[in-house]
């Protein structure tokens, strides 16, 4: 097995699906919302409307998922904290099951309001992402191991962006099939959540089953989130992930335009250019990072990648053509991808196992507010010159490391008190 955990293997399918459908639902929209709001054929507008008006109501659109999970990830965390990880993934299964229906059925019937609704629930739901992360923190049975599984898992879900670009373009083409249509992948990713539901009720087993007596207190929340910012070291390593994030989320989401308008990409290969990167974010979580977590502390690996992202990002900026910019963007990647693991490896090693889900949850917050901005961020920086994004994310990945560097939070420490 490749996940090493404390107790029987089988509990880990449906917390691996769950977090594979996440992001599975979180990637889809990419090759589908796009053509349905830019397209005129689309009747999601009464009347026609301009081009400004449908890309402003396409990015609110992507923006109510990650603005949801900012949300709802710390309230799903502290609830599972209280009562365990298993009954917060069934009300989270069976809520992302209902949102991916209401999805499907409000692009059947050209609903824009439907959508935004159907997006905004869905990301509420999809805050057990932090579920995810938190289960197996608790299964891992050391801090080695922890690191792994948490590369294991990124290495997951950068599959299920691969699996997302592909199935999404196809699912949706009519051409291909008359069964083919935008609202049949959601339809799919409905069906397979409540496949998930009855495999977690038949194989997940209860790591963590919360404190005796929970009881009901509504400043619990309260008291982890400062307990979280009190700690000076977690509320380093929180504002260090929150800037990479802001310039890794930045830089993936402009790359499409970037190719298009700058190396005259077709659709196509830009397909194939973001099914190369995820294929490297994968591949490095896999094979480099897990090999890595056995000689360092994930807040070192973090560290040194932070400068090597941002040394990468500016390389990338200075290439001529159109094949050196992604061959030194892809490398990036690879150093994107390991601060994603071990930023959450070091806050998860640096926090007691019992606040696991709240912490956890203030991080994924932090994550939903970085989707929310680098949009913002990246369309103004974009109209500075075609690699200001690139420039944006080296500097943001450098004061990164400096912050780090200097606070000395990716060093090993005991846990937070």
């Amino acid at each position: 097995m490749l996940f090493k955990v404390r107790k029987d293997n089988q509990a880990l399918f449906p917390v691996l699906l769950t977090y594979f459908l996440d992001n599975f639902g979180l990637a889809i929209i990419y090759p589908i919302f796009t053509p349905l709001l830019i397209k005129s054929e689309h009747a999601f507008f009464a009347t026609p409307a301009p081009l400004l008006e449908r890309t402003l109501f396409l990015g609110f659109l992507i923006a109510a998922f990650p603005f949801a999970q900012f949300f709802g990830a710390p309230v799903i965390g502290q609830f599972s904290d209280r009562v365990g990880r298993k009954r917060a993934f069934y009300i989270t299964i069976f809520g992302t099951g209902l949102g991916y229906a209401f999805t499907a059925l409000s692009i059947m019937h050209f609903s824009l309001a439907g959508l935004f609704i159907s997006r905004f629930a869905t990301g509420l739901f999809a805050g057990n992402l932090t579920l995810c992360l938190a289960t197996i923190a608790h299964m891992s049975p050391d801090d080695t191991s922890r690191t792994q599984n948490f590369s294991l898992i990124n290495a997951l879900g950068g599959m299920s962006f691969i699996i997302a670009l592909a199935l999404g373009g196809i699912l949706s083409d009519r051409n291909l099939s008359a069964y083919f249509n935008p609202s049949f992948p959601f339809w799919l990713i409905a069906i397979l959540s409540y496949i998930n539901l009855g495999c977690l009720h038949l194989f997940f087993h209860e790591p963590y089953k919360g404190p005796k007596h929970p009881g009901f207190n509504p400043f619990k929340g309260v008291h982890h989130l400062l307990q979280g910012i009190r700690s000076k070291e977690l509320r380093t390593i929180y504002v260090v992930n929150f800037l990479f994030l802001l310039s890794w989320i930045a830089s993936m989401q402009f790359l499409p335009s970037l190719l298009l308008e700058n190396y005259q990409f077709s659709s196509g290969q830009i397909t194939s250019a973001l099914m190369g990167v995820s294929l490297v974010w994968s591949l490095a979580n896999f094979f480099i990072n897990r090999r890595l977590a056995l000689s360092y502390f994930p807040g070192v690996i973090l560290l040194t990648s932070l400068a090597l992202l941002s040394l990468f990002f500016f390389i990338s900026v200075l290439s001529t053509g159109a094949s050196f910019f992604l061959f030194f963007f892809i490398i990036a990647s690879c150093f994107a991808s390991f601060c994603w693991t071990n930023g959450i490896a070091t806050i998860s090693l640096k926090a007691p196992l019992a606040i696991q889900g709240s912490i956890l949850g203030i991080n994924q917050s932090i994550t939903s507010v970085a989707a929310m901005l680098s949009p913002i961020i990246g369309g103004f920086l974009a109209g500075f010159g075609k690699h200001s994004i690139y420039v944006f994310g080296s500097i943001v990945c450098l004061i990164a490391f400096i912050l780090l560097k200097h606070s000395k939070a990716y060093e090993h420490h005991s846990h937070v008190e």
